[in-house]
């Protein structure tokens, strides 16, 4: 399977009160869901947020099942939590191939449904899953989707919006683990690595759905691999930082990216206590 073939298909933020985080996150994103649901079949509610390259998912406990039971344990020292990458196939059968010559033991698919509180529409899809030791402690599992099952565009409800999810950062100690889970056994391209001395370690950039998990590895990260933050992309930073000020969203000044070109600022607030960078990226 080529390393077209896996995306990053969404991340999930698990949250202690939906209601909340929706409003806020959506305040911050300048859009409305795409989705507000829940899973029977898992325990669970949702807000979905759709961006042009992947989607957010805000989950929430709601009654119980494996999904509840995973949800409490990532909010066990925290009200919100950037607890999950999921991953996406449009062929299960070459994913676990893959996968599991690599030395990744995942489940054959499980068959699985979402009701949307907004439409009625159910959705359908299937999960492919794993031991969570495999990612070194981060949730994760990948999705193949009914082809039949469509999820619409967050609809955008203010100016200069978030319009994409441009990485997500990863700590360990282990970027040779790092290589193997989401290289060998993924099949997720490594588009950068190089070491980082002011930072201790090695920076290893991982390229899918047009955004990048950036993988930190240093002696200095816990034992387990975590989620650090977020990088969201905007096409005018100026106005979006604008839009967040007027909404009484903390926001730092615009300042340079680290990468050539690019201008960045910080969210302080809204963003579900996650370390939050807005980007706007050079037009081509």
């Amino acid at each position: 399977m080529s390393s077209q073939g896996t995306t990053i298909d969404h991340l999930v933020i698990a949250v202690s009160d939906l209601a909340q985080a929706s409003k806020d996150y959506g305040l911050l994103l300048g859009r409305d869901p795409s989705w507000r649901g829940s899973h029977p079949d898992y325990g669970t509610a949702n807000t979905l947020f759709k961006l042009d390259n992947t989607y957010i998912e805000l989950l929430a406990v709601q009654g119980s099942g494996m999904g509840a039971d995973a949800v409490t344990a990532i909010l066990q020292s925290k009200p919100n939590v950037l607890g999950g990458l999921v991953f996406g196939t449009e062929d299960s059968s070459a994913f676990l191939q893959r996968a599991r010559s690599a030395g990744l033991a995942a489940s054959d698919p499980v068959p699985s449904h979402g009701i949307d509180d907004l439409s009625g529409n159910t959705r359908h899809w299937n999960n492919l899953f794993w031991d969570p030791a495999a990612a070194r402690g981060i949730f994760s599992f990948c999705i193949y989707h009914d082809p039949e099952s469509f999820l619409p565009p967050a609809p955008v409800t203010a100016a200069a919006p978030i319009t994409a999810v441009d990485h997500v950062v990863v700590q360990t100690r282990d970027a040779n683990a790092a290589k193997q889970f989401y290289g060998d056994q993924l099949g997720i391209r490594l588009a950068l690595e190089q070491e980082v001395p002011q930072w201790g370690g090695t920076q290893l950039f991982f390229r899918a759905s047009s955004m990048s998990i950036e993988v930190i590895a240093s002696e200095k990260s816990e034992a387990m691999d975590s989620l650090w933050g977020l990088a969201l992309k905007t096409t005018d930073i100026d106005a979006t930082r604008q839009r967040l000020h007027e909404a009484d969203i903390e926001v730092s000044e615009v300042r340079d990216g680290r990468k050539q070109d690019t201008r960045v600022c910080t969210v302080k607030s809204h963003a579900l206590d996650i370390p939050t960078l807005l980007i706007e990226h050079p037009l081509k």
